[in-house]
């Protein structure tokens, strides 16, 4: 055997390009795909928002969306002042 190293377990080895390559690649699709998420949710709401009627429904499920949500986190982390009175 000849006492050559192997290219592939050193920083510059082919397999290293390749695997470079790849996450670029995957990143990229990761990139595209959450563009793609994004945009196919918010079409449909954006159409909405031109008729002023379905405006304000929006508007209305939002904002209540994000007060119920906020209520329900405050009250899991404990920073609601709610005291738990039993009566036992």
């Amino acid at each position: 055997m000849d006492d050559q190293k192997a290219l592939a377990l050193g920083p510059e080895g082919p397999l290293m390009e390749e695997f470079w390559d790849n996450m670029r690649r995957y990143s990229l699709y990761i990139v595209t795909v959450s563009t793609g998420v994004i945009y196919t949710i918010f079409q449909p709401i954006l159409e909405l928002l031109k008729n002023p009627v379905t405006a304000i429904l929006i508007i209305t499920i939002l904002g209540g969306s994000f007060f119920i949500i906020s209520q329900v986190l405050s009250a899991m982390v404990g920073v609601s002042e709610f005291v738990y009175d039993y009566g036992y």
